[in-house]
């Protein structure tokens, strides 16, 4: 009796604001990693990056470049702005040993200089990053982690204070999936949750090309995040990514996303799937040829085992003690002229041994 209620109170704690409550809420659908010609290797300007964005039908967008500080307040929104989309204030903070962090949300500059130590490790250098994104009121994400399969998990397991990363990055240079050498970032994810970490997986295009489309050029929309949010504002929604309140997305539209009793249901929406899928800016994951086409539901607990799956566009999960976390990964198969390829989305983690945030 004693355990149970143990693991009934840290399951509460645990996703007491994931994905349900009183209160009114709204699904957002948002990027946090896109550039502009201020970087000096991207082709389009801030103006027109807001301006893709809102016509594509997303709500937020953050204008993260490398070392710079984008005021949402200086740039020129389209004449026939929504109501409902927003920019939201960051930076990718660029160091050395190719650590690339989205201080989200920000008041300013942060500087990737201060706080890090002559010779710093891959680990203090991220931590410079989170300190000084703290600094500047935001909330850190490690970007592409895999990106010249620079960070292991031995190099983010120390940072304090990290509860974000990219577990799925659109740009084609940064290995998401991993080689035969190589971890994926989906098993590195397992590997720092197995560990104890708590750290929640987002998806971006990290887009830096919008005059010309093509495989080889990072363009946009080819991952997001969906954030349910009971307001669409920077604050509201920025907290609920660092709540975990939210699901990455590489094309799968979730209809249902549920975390109560002891249980994680969800259901696909796959009118909603189906339009994401038709865009011609959504890229899948190449698979081989005999894969099995349609959907895939996986609930995946320590050591990125498998502890249950599901051939449908619906499923649920009992949890119990017996994991310390558990996640959800939905995956669709398709075949089209590029072959085999996947889509996905991720739910977040749910914990079941009491781990919460440092701050």
């Amino acid at each position: 009796m004693v355990v149970k209620r143990i693991f009934k109170v840290a399951l509460t704690l645990a996703t007491s604001l994931l994905f349900s409550g009183c209160t009114k809420v709204e699904w957002y659908k948002g990027n946090t990693h896109s550039h502009t010609v201020l970087c000096g290797h991207a082709d389009t300007s801030p103006e027109e990056v807001a301006k893709w964005y809102h016509n594509k039908e997303y709500n937020f967008l953050v204008l993260s470049e490398h070392n710079q500080f984008i005021d949402p307040r200086n740039v020129e929104m389209p004449e026939n702005r929504r109501d409902d989309f927003i920019l939201i204030p960051g930076e990718e903070v660029t160091g050395g040993l190719m650590a690339h962090t989205t201080a989200l949300n920000i008041d300013g500059l942060v500087d990737p200089r201060l706080q890090q130590p002559p010779g710093a490790s891959k680990t203090q250098v991220i931590q410079a990053h989170v300190h000084g994104t703290e600094q500047q009121n935001g909330h850190a994400i490690l970007n592409h982690p895999n990106f010249h399969y620079m960070h292991t998990a031995s190099d983010i397991r120390p940072v304090e204070g990290l509860h974000l990363f990219e577990l799925y990055n659109g740009h084609p240079a940064v290995n998401n999936f991993g080689d035969d050498d190589h971890k994926s970032v989906e098993e590195l994810w397992d590997e720092l949750l197995t560990d104890g970490m708590l750290i929640y997986g987002v998806s971006s295009d990290d887009a830096h090309h919008f005059q010309e489309m093509s495989l080889e050029r990072s363009n946009p929309g080819r991952g997001w995040v969906m954030v349910r949010s009971e307001e669409l504002t920077p604050d509201s929604i920025t907290d609920a990514i660092y709540r975990g309140d939210f699901y990455a997305t590489s094309g799968v539209i979730l209809g249902k996303v549920d975390v109560s009793n002891q249980r994680i249901s969800l259901r696909v929406d796959e009118r909603a799937t189906e339009r994401e899928l038709a865009s011609p800016f959504v890229v899948g994951h190449k698979v081989n040829d005999d894969a099995e086409t349609g959907y895939l539901i996986e609930f995946i607990g320590p050591g990125g085992k498998v502890l249950e799956s599901s051939r449908s566009s619906q499923a649920s999960y009992s949890v119990t003690n017996s994991h310390s976390y558990v996640r959800a990964k939905i995956s669709f198969t398709r075949r089209s002229q590029l072959g085999s390829e996947n889509f996905y989305a991720w739910m977040q983690p749910v914990f079941t041994d009491g781990r919460k945030h440092d701050r």
